[in-house]
């Protein structure tokens, strides 16, 4: 009888301390909500479109969403980057005597017509769906945006693009699939502003390159590209 008395009182217990957790919810200090953090952001646990971390399971991604592809976060991955609206041009950086930071960035960067060393880039990633777009022919130098002057749409583009010795804000991008399939490239620091690339008189092989790559305020046929993994 004294076991069973006592079994009712620790589920009596048990059952207010339920009732007064869920009336009243615990608050943690600064410690314990960044351990908490912590394990909410373990690997393995994805975010649903919800908020929700669910481990193991990954909702069906929507038109023109950021593109969270585990192909273009493998360490050294090698791509070129192909105009969309133009058949065979592709993003070129010339990084020759780039071997310093520079505020206002260095190098040139235009189109080519077909890809050779110039045009291959290692996709750098950083936090979940942005990355660094890297010359492969100049290690440590970048693509870089300065879309500070983006601000409304332009016929002829605006921003410039060019390199960059080292990253930073100005060389990180987000990659955005459309809804047909083909791909944006969105500057971080300025979220208005994506790569744009005009190669309109790009028919042919030049040494030096040719065509225009610059800013656009927002996405239309010129700001669309294939990302083809060598």
């Amino acid at each position: 009888m004294k076991l069973l008395a006592g079994s009712a009182l620790f589920l009596g217990l048990l059952s207010l301390c339920c009732t007064a957790t869920m009336r009243h919810p615990v608050i943690m200090g600064e410690g314990e909500e960044n351990a908490a953090q912590e394990m909410f952001n373990a690997p393995g646990i994805r975010t649903g479109a919800t908020g929700i971390r669910m481990l193991g399971h990954a909702l069906k991604p929507e038109p023109d969403r950021k593109v969270e592809s585990e192909a273009l976060s493998r360490p050294g991955l090698v791509v070129t980057i192909q105009s969309v609206q133009f058949s065979n041009v592709f993003l070129r950086l010339d990084g020759n005597g780039v071997t310093r930071y520079n505020g206002a960035g260095v190098g040139t960067v235009n189109c080519q017509f077909g890809a050779g060393p110039y045009e291959k880039f290692i996709m750098r990633p950083f936090d979940s769906d942005q990355y660094s777009i890297e010359s492969l022919q100049f290690p440590n130098v970048y693509l870089r945006m300065d879309g500070g002057q983006v601000t409304s749409f332009q016929g002829s583009g605006s921003g410039i693009v060019n390199g960059q010795f080292g990253a930073g804000p100005y060389v990180r991008f987000v990659i955005r699939q459309e809804a047909d399939g083909q791909y944006s490239i969105q500057s971080v620091r300025f979220p208005k502003a994506y790569l744009r690339m005009d190669g309109s008189n790009v028919q042919s092989f030049s040494g030096s390159g040719a065509g225009t790559v610059n800013a656009q305020y927002g996405v239309g046929p010129w700001e669309k590209f294939k990302i083809n993994v060598i």
